[in-house]
């Protein structure tokens, strides 16, 4: 087994930690009762995650059963350590109570004495820095008790796993200590062409004795239990090794010390409104316990993030449009390298299957799955979602923009982010049809997010998502020509293409239709259109975007997800209406909470979906972030147009990144704000202007505060002059295009029309 230099860990840990913090209540959940299944929380690190006292751990990645059948494969839950006198929590076993402390991450459960002799405190948390490993503490607290003292305690595994087959337990001492493991591995695996073997699992735990004793010369006494899971035996041991060498003291402050970093990155705050604050604390950690922390000691692959997370199979923990579109913006402009990170998943794990998705429905480029799981073949159960929900390939593509606007990392997209925006512009090429009629291009036989009126013709998303894709499409073979080997005739035709889109607009009544054919005051699920104006970005006018507002908002399904009043909040914050915009804001959170514990629930009361939506707790951070920060990510440019959310006296969010300018926001009260840059060992190539005023960021590693009372605005300096990303257009006829008039088909917009009519006799 290779060494390892546990030490420096430790030192920092006991230098960077307090032995404990004076906590904001904000922070703290506490109940009386344990509540029901959708308000039970989820605890996760972004390698493994469970539900609170539930028999089942999931790690991210590891899958069981082929095709549509691949869902996350489920571990018996060894770290399952419950006191006996509050077994059976649904129950609600009197004397116990409980709480969630979001700022460590950790699950407790308090029994108090009838008679006063004792109190029971039981700890369980997923350890962020040994990312493999639960952590259980049982405390005895003596009260008025004499004499030894008993807690029981008991393990709660539930039956074996149907989705690994397991060898037959086996021990291993580690550090004088025995510890008990089981290997084994997937049953099935996804796909036999892409996936070459079935994946290992393995659990390591110590038997843990039925009664916990506290002798009559000791007022308290704290009982530590540590559970591995991991992909490996060497893995397992390794983490081990260094649980083993430590004390639980020391690995509780290393847990701290990893919270606190992650709360100085994502910890919104705002003051004067309780309520609000306390529900951005919870949507924050149901978002950043699915983020993987990077540079650890037991590195794994990353994967995307499933609608409800790592701990939980709902979705059958697939990745699905929510990690593109709602999940991965916020991780990008708080910490824009494990953004990169995770983009991996999209850029090389998945990479041969969405090339054999395209292949196999006779279209050319990459086509992304609208589920994955493991190798990034179609896995969804959804009837149509394969066939016609093919925006997920425009939104991945639109989150490649994002990270090229926030990062201008030009060498991350010759290496990783060419290949995918060429080739997904490259589907969309093939996929739009021309219309001899209009001189311009449709997309037929669609779905947009609006799942209500399926297999559409000219989703208004759907299209205006394909031009954003076949423009960073254009501007990828520019960056990358030299391997990508085009002609500037075949970029042409991609930009004329995104061009002559269609856009859908009525005149009278200046909106944009959700689709061919959509007649106002029909039901949707959520407004497609809205989205145009965010995140969408699409230039358009006001006028436009407030009848958008006016003419979905009343139809919109009561059923509709959190993610639908956020980008409404959004939008009407565009258009300065401060009121309309916060009776939205209250609307995107508050039937979602699900009491005690805040947990998301992909539907209000009325209409419950899955429990801990992560989906919707980082819509709803999009609000404080790009709605009352105001903050757009642009070519070249981050634009903050900030105030603050109803009932508050002030708005802090602690870590915006922008091209190596890190900063904070903060708004007061009086509307001013204050851009706090943060000391970093990196020179920003940005220009600051605010309130029209041009300002020079601070140098390297040296911090300094920018005020301002209605805008900012800050300029990525020395960009690409070679290459342009140039603005998204719609909806322009072909005739009309800085090119010569077509007199007859190109080969490229004959061969569109032959697929599309084959596609339209499958689809």
């Amino acid at each position: 087994m290779a060494s390892i230099n546990v030490i420096p860990i430790l030192i920092y840990a006991l230098c960077s930690s307090s032995l404990g913090f004076a906590i904001d209540t904000n922070y703290l959940f506490n109940s009386a009762r344990f509540p029901e299944a959708p308000g039970v929380p989820t605890l996760s690190n972004g390698n493994l995650g469970f539900t609170v006292f539930s028999d089942s751990v999931y790690l991210t990645g590891v899958y069981n059963g082929r095709g549509s059948q691949s869902h996350r494969a489920r571990v018996p839950n060894y770290a399952n350590i419950q006191l006996e006198t509050c077994s059976h929590p649904e129950t609600n076993p009197p004397f116990c109570s409980y709480q969630l402390d979001i700022r460590f991450g950790r699950f407790r459960t308090v029994y108090d004495d009838p008679n006063g002799q004792l109190r029971l405190t039981h700890t369980v948390y997923p350890h962020r820095n040994f990312n493999h490993v639960i952590v259980n503490h049982v405390r005895i607290q003596r009260l008025n008790g004499r004499g030894t003292l008993f807690a029981y305690v008991r393990r709660t595994t539930g039956s074996p796993s149907a989705d690994i087959t397991f060898d037959p337990a086996q021990q291993v001492e580690i550090r004088d200590q025995i510890f008990t493991f089981q290997c084994g591995l997937t049953n099935e695996i996804e796909d036999t062409v892409l996936q070459t073997e079935s994946t290992t699992v393995c659990v390591y735990y110590s038997e843990i004795p039925t009664t916990l004793v506290l002798s009559e010369d000791r007022t308290a006494e704290e009982f530590s239990f540590y559970t591995v899971f991991a992909r490996s035996r060497r893995a397992a041991e390794n983490e081990l090794n260094l649980i083993t060498l430590s004390t639980a003291a020391v690995i509780d402050r290393v847990q701290e010390t990893h919270m606190n970093d992650l709360w100085s990155q994502y910890g919104i705050t705002v003051n004067g409104n309780s309520e609000l604050d306390r529900a951005i604390k919870a949507s924050a950690f149901q978002l950043f316990s699915n983020v993987p922390s990077l540079f650890n000691l037991n590195s794994f692959q990353t994967f995307g993030v499933s609608p409800s997370g790592v701990g939980r199979n709902d979705f059958q923990g697939h990745v699905m449009w929510d990690f593109d579109m709602w999940i991965f913006p916020v991780i990008l402009l708080t910490d824009p390298i494990v953004a990169r990170e995770m983009l991996t998943y999209r850029t090389r794990i998945i990479r041969r299957a969405v090339q054999s998705n395209a292949a196999s429905n006779n279209i050319g480029g990459w086509q992304y799955p609208w589920a994955s799981a493991f190798t990034g073949r179609e896995v969804t159960s959804t009837p149509g979602a394969a066939e016609l929900q093919h925006h997920i390939t425009a939104d991945i593509a639109f989150a490649i923009r994002l990270y090229l606007y926030a990062t201008d990392n030009l060498s991350w997209m010759v290496t990783d982010g060419c290949e995918l925006a060429f080739n997904t512009a490259r589907f969309w090429m093939r996929r739009a049809v021309y219309n001899s009629a209009t001189d311009k291009y449709d997309i037929p036989t669609v779905t947009g997010p609006d799942t209500m009126n399926p297999n559409v013709l000219n989703n208004v998303f759907t299209n205006v998502m394909a031009a954003h894709n076949l423009f960073l499409g254009e501007y990828a073979g520019c960056v990358c020509e030299s391997f990508i080997n085009l002609k500037n005739e075949d970029l042409n035709e991609m930009i004329r293409t995104a061009r002559g889109l269609r856009l859908l607009h009525e005149s009278n009544g200046d909106f944009n239709p959700q689709f061919e054919g959509y007649v106002v005051g029909r039901q949707i699920a959520q407004a497609d259109a809205v989205l145009l104006a965010y995140p969408l970005d699409l230039e358009m006018e006001q006028s436009t975007k407030r009848n958008n507002l006016n003419i979905y908002g009343p139809v919109t399904s009561a059923s509709s997800s959190a993610m639908t009043w956020s980008m409404h909040t959004i939008g009407w914050l565009e258009l300065d209406e401060l009121t309309l915009a916060a009776d939205n804001l209250r609307r995107s959170y508050q039937p979602y909470l699900r009491s005690p514990f805040n947990v998301w629930n992909q539907g209000p009361v009325e209409f419950p979906g899955a429990p801990n939506y992560v989906s919707g707790a980082a819509s709803f951070l999009h609000t404080m972030i790009n709605g009352y920060g105001g903050i757009r990510l642009r070519d070249g440019e981050m634009v903050i147009r900030p105030r603050l959310p109803p009932g508050t006296t002030r708005l802090s969010i602690p870590t915006i990144n922008f091209n190596r300018f890190r900063f904070s926001l903060e708004v007061q009260q009086d509307g001013s704000f204050t851009i706090r840059q943060q000391a970093i060992p990196t020179m920003p190539t940005i220009q600051i202007i605010i309130d029209g005023v041009s300002h020079e960021p601070c140098g390297i590693n040296t911090a300094c505060a920018f005020h301002g009372i209605n805008s900012a605005t800050l300029k990525l300096v020395g960009a690409n002059a070679n290459c342009q990303l140039k603005p998204t257009e719609l909806n322009i006829r072909l005739a009309d295009q800085n090119h010569a008039v077509v007199t007859s088909v190109s080969p490229i917009i004959f061969a569109t029309i032959l697929i599309a009519s084959v596609l339209n006799k499958f689809i």
